[in-house]
């Protein structure tokens, strides 16, 4: 694809994600934490980062492990790993995702002792990825 239609397209999905949105808005402002966690999706694909955080902590607040999980992700992505870390923390009991990403955030952060404790936890939960840098470290 040349670059004369490469922002067409770009545009074209953008406009497409930003329809998408609207579909979820009124169940989000309703308050159901699957609309928003839906909402914050779409516009994060459409680029509106800002809009998409706000949705997003709205549904974690709620409880939404995933819009927390993305919550993290988009926090780690605009350099506040500090924040990140603290809403995976907080999250990561009972998801082995979830804690491999606190041991990766805590490796990124220069913690490598929290680090390869939270990827034992993740490799004992069943995370493929945390058991594989393990092994890489030679330590499973």
């Amino acid at each position: 694809m040349s670059a004369a239609h490469t922002l067409p397209v770009v545009g074209f999905l953008a406009l497409i994600h930003r329809l998408n949105a609207r579909r979820y808005r009124a169940g989000a402002e309703a308050g159901d934490p699957v609309d928003q966690y839906n909402l914050a999706i779409e516009l994060e694909r459409a680029g509106d980062d800002v809009a998409a955080e706000s949705w997003y902590r709205k549904a974690a607040e709620a409880g939404d492990p995933d819009s927390r999980n993305n919550l993290a992700l988009m926090l780690d992505r605009t350099g506040r790993k500090s924040e990140a870390l603290k809403l995976l923390v907080a999250a990561a009991d009972d998801d082995a995702e979830i804690a491999y990403n606190v041991a990766v955030l805590n490796e990124e952060l220069g913690d490598e002792i929290a680090a390869l404790a939270w990827y034992r936890r993740a490799s004992e939960m069943g995370d493929s990825d945390a058991a594989r840098e393990l092994r890489r470290r030679g330590l499973h």
